[in-house]
């Protein structure tokens, strides 16, 4: 069974939800007030937000499924809850990776530079002497 399947529900469970008559949920569908997919071999498939989006529910024993599917919702919810905090703690660390490298790259670049400049030749070298007209032309 997928998850549209266990949480979605027929017209017939959501007339009973909402106290209404299936034409009347029928009816709200094929005039697009209430979205739902079509069932095979026929009915349709609605998924209960969408049903008391539009329809107030009614309270008693015919909710109970509806109060099966929010408890199943509210464990969904807390399980993505704790996902989404462990997802910020590794991006939260790899933040501070990339920060800590970024330091160290900047430390080495700053040393070679350093370096490179006590192993050359820094001294300004002198110009060459400027050679007069008949040196240039005959060379």
């Amino acid at each position: 069974m997928t998850d549209e399947t266990r949480t979605s529900i027929t017209a017939g469970e959501a007339a009973k939800l909402v106290g209404k008559s299936v034409p009347t949920i029928t009816r709200a569908i094929k005039s697009g007030k209430l979205v739902a997919k079509p069932r095979k071999p026929k009915g349709w498939i609605i998924e209960p937000s969408e049903l008391f989006r539009v329809f107030d529910a009614v309270t008693g024993e015919t909710n109970a499924k509806y109060k099966m599917l929010e408890d199943e919702t509210d464990i969904k919810d807390s399980v993505l809850q704790a996902k989404l905090e462990v997802m910020e703690q590794r991006f939260s660390d790899a933040q501070a990776t990339i920060e800590d490298l970024r330091t160290r790259l900047d430390t080495e670049s700053a040393e070679r530079r350093q370096l490179t400049a006590q192993l050359t030749d820094q001294r300004k070298q002198p110009e060459p002497p400027k050679r007069g007209l008949w040196a240039r032309l005959v060379g």
